[in-house]
């Protein structure tokens, strides 16, 4: 497959969206092309980098509902972006270019238009730089599989598959200052994982908040990221299982 060339949203064209927002609204909502684009905004809409990426494509899933979809999406956004740096993947720039540009249809339908806040929120990162890339829509698949992925396993994306089929069990962490840890978030995962495979109830809505904020508590007696993998996820199983055997009764 070729490569391309990696590009990011010109500052003029951010510039020019933060100021239009309603009428980019409609735009996006008007239109299944990208065309438009072109003649409304400044030009020079795209800023080429030196970095390059093999080029490919993405399965059309509107509103993710087909999770087996989503969850090839992810890993194959993670495995062709996961080589560029760090200032060009936290940058919403380089997704407006994916979202305005390489992707625009199939982002349109991965999440409804229902107002200019699906785009200041789930397109221009209006959240701010952590909350941003967990809310944008091809961002938060692609920091969602470098979170989970475990190279050290047969089946290396265990923990990708199981947030990814029920979202709620990600979501609440994905939003912490801990979730940059990666041995943090993998631990969490694991013993959420082991201890609701071992009680085979109905997940309740609130275990995932609780469990956050478990993970909160103890950050606030012992330094979290000099915490390992093997005791975090010790500590969320027995938290975890001790919840839902009392959800149990």
């Amino acid at each position: 497959m070729s490569t391309i060339n990696v590009k990011l949203l010109s500052e003029d064209a951010l510039n020019f969206m933060k100021k239009n927002i309603d009428t980019i609204f409609v735009r996006i909502q008007e239109n299944d092309t990208n065309d438009w684009i072109y003649s409304e905004f400044p030009q020079n809409i795209f800023v080429t980098k030196k970095y390059e990426i093999e080029d490919f494509c993405l399965k059309n899933n509107p509103d993710s509902i087909d999770k087996k979809i989503d969850l090839e999406n992810s890993i194959n956004i993670y495995e062709n972006l996961k080589s560029l740096p760090r200032y060009i993947l936290t940058d919403e720039r380089f997704w407006l270019w994916l979202y305005l540009d390489k992707f625009y249809l199939i982002v349109k339908n991965m999440m409804s238009i229902k107002g200019t806040v699906t785009i200041t929120d789930h397109w221009m990162h209006k959240q701010g730089t952590r909350r941003g890339l967990m809310f944008g829509v091809l961002s938060r698949c692609f920091f969602r599989v470098e979170l989970t992925v475990d190279n050290s396993l047969e089946d290396e994306f265990e923990l990708t598959r199981w947030i990814i089929e029920k979202p709620e069990r990600f979501r609440n962490l994905s939003w912490r200052s801990f979730s940059s840890e990666e041995h943090l978030v993998r631990g969490i995962l694991r013993g959420e994982m082991k201890a609701v495979e071992e009680y085979e109830q109905k997940e309740s809505p609130e275990l995932y908040t609780e469990i956050a904020k478990q993970v909160s508590i103890i950050g606030g007696v012992r330094l979290l990221d000099a915490i390992s993998e093997e005791d975090i996820s010790k500590m969320i199983y027995e938290y975890t299982a001790e919840f839902l055997s009392r959800s149990k009764n």
